[in-house]
C-alpha cells in the first residue's frame, strides 16, 4: 500500500518539476514601449458592482495609451444597484468609455453574453479583458496590447489577490499565486492550461474565428478557460511576465464564497480531457496526490509524513520562484497553513466541480 501511495503521488511530482523548470527557463519578452499600437478595446462584464466599478474605471481613464486608439466597453448585466448610473456618469465625461446595458436574461450564459455584446460593439483590433472588481496599473493596456501584437497569440496576464493582511486573505493570495505560477510554468513547456478573465488579451478576429462564445453558450462558467484553450489551438498562447501588466483583485469575503468560486472554476476541468489532455492530467495528478495524502493521514501516518514533506518543499519552491517573478510576497505561516489544508480542500473542490455544485450571479 505504501508503494501504491507513492506511485499515485509521482505524476504530480513530475508536473511540479515541469512547472519549476518552466518558470526558471521562461520565455522573456521585450518590454519596449511602442507608439504604433492598433485600436485597443477593453471589455468588462459588470453585475451589481457599484462598490468596485468606479475604481477600475478610474484606473482605465489613467491608462498611458493614445485615447484616440482606445476604448472601454462596460457591459452592465441587469444590475440592480447603482452600477448603471456609475457607468453612464463615466461615459458622459469620457468619450472613450461606452456602455452596453442588458435588460433581460438571454439563452447564452450571463457573463458570456455580456462579454459577447461588448466585443460585438467594440472597434478594436485587440481585445483586452478584465473584471469589474479588479485594479490595473496605468501601463496595463499598453503592456498587454504590445504582447498581443508581438506574439500574435492569446496573452495570459498575471492577476493577484490584493490581501488585507488577515490569514484568510493571505491563503487566497497563495492559492491564486500557485494557480498563476502553474499556468506560466506549464505554458513554457507547451502545456496550455488556462488564464484568468481578470487579465487576458487577444485579437478580435481570433475571437470570431473560434465562433465567439456560441460553442459554450450553455456553460455558466469558464469564459476565460475557453478563450485561452480555443485561441491557443489556432495561434498559440504566451504569458506576460512584465510587471507593468499585473492586475489585482479582491479576495472573497467568506469561506463559502471562496469555496464556491473554486468549485465553479473546477467545474470546467472535466471538459479539458478532450480539449487539453495534458492539462487534464495535471489537474487529475493534483487531485490524486492530495487524495493519497489524505488516505495516508488516516491509515498510514508514516508515509503521509513523507508525502507531505515532499509536497511541502516542492510547492514552496514553486511559490518562491513565482513570488519573485510576480512581485508577490507571502508569509511562511500562511503558506504552512495553506499547504496543510490542501489534502482536504482539493478533493472537496474537485468533486464539487465534477457534480457542478456552485452558484452564479443570476
Amino acid at each position: 500500500m505504501d508503494l501504491f501511495l507513492l506511485i499515485g503521488f509521482s505524476p504530480y511530482f513530475c508536473f511540479i518539476v515541469i512547472i519549476i523548470s518552466g518558470l526558471l527557463f521562461r520565455i522573456k519578452h521585450p518590454t519596449d514601449s511602442s507608439s504604433n499600437l492598433p485600436f485597443v478595446s477593453v471589455v468588462i462584464a459588470a453585475r451589481n458592482e457599484e462598490a468596485n466599478i468606479s475604481n477600475l474605471l478610474d484606473d482605465l481613464v489613467k491608462q498611458n495609451i493614445d485615447k484616440n486608439n482606445f476604448e472601454v466597453i462596460v457591459s452592465n448585466d441587469r444590475s440592480e444597484d447603482n452600477t448603471k448610473e456609475i457607468i453612464d456618469k463615466y461615459a458622459d465625461k469620457n468619450p472613450f468609455i461606452k456602455a452596453v446595458h442588458i435588460g433581460k436574461k438571454y439563452e447564452m450564459a450571463t457573463k458570456k453574453y455580456a462579454l459577447q455584446k461588448a466585443i460585438d460593439k467594440s472597434n478594436g483590433e485587440i481585445i483586452l479583458a478584465t473584471d469589474a472588481d479588479c485594479r490595473v496599473p496605468k501601463t496595463w493596456a499598453t503592456s498587454m496590447a504590445e504582447l498581443v501584437i508581438k506574439e500574435n497569440k492569446v496573452i495570459i496576464g498575471y492577476s493577484k489577490i490584493e490581501s488585507k493582511k488577515n490569514l484568510f486573505n493571505e491563503i487566497q493570495k497563495i492559492d491564486f499565486l500557485g494557480i498563476m505560477a502553474a499556468n506560466g510554468g506549464l505554458l513554457t513547456n507547451g502545456i496550455v492550461c488556462s488564464g484568468s478573465g481578470q487579465n487576458l488579451g487577444y485579437k478580435k478576429e481570433d475571437f470570431y474565428k473560434i465562433g465567439g462564445f456560441e460553442p459554450v453558450k450553455d456553460k455558466e462558467s469558464g469564459d476565460d478557460m475557453y478563450i485561452v484553450q480555443a485561441i491557443s489551438k489556432i495561434k498559440g498562447a504566451a504569458f506576460n511576465y512584465d510587471k507593468n501588466s499585473f492586475v489585482s483583485t479582491l479576495p472573497k469575503k467568506t469561506l463559502s464564497g471562496y469555496i464556491n468560486q473554486r468549485v465553479r472554476w473546477s467545474s470546467n476541468s472535466k471538459f479539458t480531457l478532450f480539449t487539453s489532455p495534458l492539462f487534464f492530467c495535471f489537474l487529475a495528478s493534483a487531485f490524486l496526490a492530495n487524495l493519497n495524502i489524505l488516505i495516508a493521514m488516516i491509515l498510514f501516518l508514516d508515509i503521509s509524513i513523507i508525502l507531505l514533506l515532499i509536497k511541502f518543499f516542492l510547492e514552496a519552491l514553486v511559490l518562491y520562484i513565482g513570488g519573485k517573478l510576480f512581485l508577490t510576497r507571502i508569509s511562511a505561516m500562511s503558506y504552512f497553513i495553506w499547504n496543510l489544508t490542501q489534502p482536504f480542500y482539493i478533493p472537496i473542490v474537485a468533486i464539487g466541480g465534477l457534480i457542478g455544485k456552485f452558484k452564479w450571479k443570476q
